[in-house]
């Protein structure tokens, strides 16, 4: 087994998570890494030796790093996906269609564990938001929700090192060790990742398998990880798969349907263990594909 991997973010997170559960149930492994590609081949005498994990893309067939992604794609025998809307663009940017799986990210069994909470509020709610922040994951949507006397009675959480306007109920902290986020989510009551078009977000499996509701938005492949366990906010028209885009120009949003949701997501109660989100079963899923 070999993995190719990204040298830091989400991906690199689950394909390490991944790669510690697989060493576990007995495979050898190795490494090396290239651009945004997660390689994992299984034994050549199994005829699935040659199998890809992908990513995201950039929503524009002519990016020149789309180039060394589509090339790979149309190498592989076989390619894991995160989820349909993932498989869909692919499809749609290269109108070639493979042989696939559909696998989503996973985490350890830590983040179902009860942890003692990493903080304490003195707000009746708190609603956590963590995502390396880039223009699209829509940070500043959500904090100028928080400037509404609605929304007076909860308090919001960032992880992950942005800054911004200095709110009472607002409280911005640092990027955290994977290992310690359990109990950043233990203290939370619901999640917000209104991230437009996000792949299969990492921070997502995450607050699921802590057991949040998540509040997020219908474009994209958030949806199909919150299924029921949350609340689906249409905060735009509908992203026609296949259409170029700047990403990080996120269009306008009405800020008032952002409220009705966070004051919706934030009394509803835990989830259920999320089973289909533990490593173990997903690590199980991929050695089914490449043994």
């Amino acid at each position: 087994m070999r993995n190719l991997s990204p040298s830091g973010g989400g991906p690199h997170i689950f394909c390490e998570r991944l790669k510690n559960e697989l060493i576990r149930m007995g495979l050898e492994y190795g490494e090396r890494s290239i651009n945004h590609l997660n390689i994992i081949s299984g034994s050549p005498q199994t005829g699935k030796n040659n199998l890809l994990r992908l990513d995201g893309l950039y929503f524009n067939k002519s990016h020149p790093e789309n180039q060394p992604i589509f090339s790979a794609y149309n190498s592989f025998d076989h390619i894991i996906f995160q989820g349909k809307f993932c498989r869909d663009q692919y499809e749609a940017f290269t109108g070639i269609k493979k042989p696939h799986s559909i696998i989503r990210n996973g985490v350890p069994d830590s983040f179902f564990d009860s942890h003692s909470p990493a903080f304490e509020s003195d707000y009746p709610k708190v609603l956590i938001a963590s995502a390396s922040w880039r223009r699209h994951k829509r940070i500043e949507e959500v904090v100028e929700a928080f400037k509404s006397p609605r929304l007076k009675d909860i308090m919001l959480v960032i992880l992950g090192g942005c800054s911004g306007p200095d709110l009472p109920n607002i409280c911005y902290l640092p990027k955290i060790n994977p290992e310690d986020l359990p109990g950043f989510y233990q203290a939370a009551d619901a999640m917000i990742h209104l991230s437009w078009l996000d792949w299969c977000p990492n921070t997502v499996v995450e607050g699921l398998a802590s057991g949040l509701p998540v509040l997020c938005s219908h474009n994209g492949g958030t949806k199909e990880l919150v299924k029921e366990d949350g609340i689906v906010l249409k905060l735009e028209e509908d992203y026609e798969i296949g259409s170029a885009l700047d990403l990080y120009n996120p269009p306008k949003v009405d800020i008032n349907i952002i409220i009705e949701g966070i004051l919706k997501i934030i009394e509803m109660p835990k989830i259920k263990e999320r089973k289909d989100l533990k490593i173990e079963n997903i690590a199980t899923q991929y050695s089914g594909v490449f043994l």
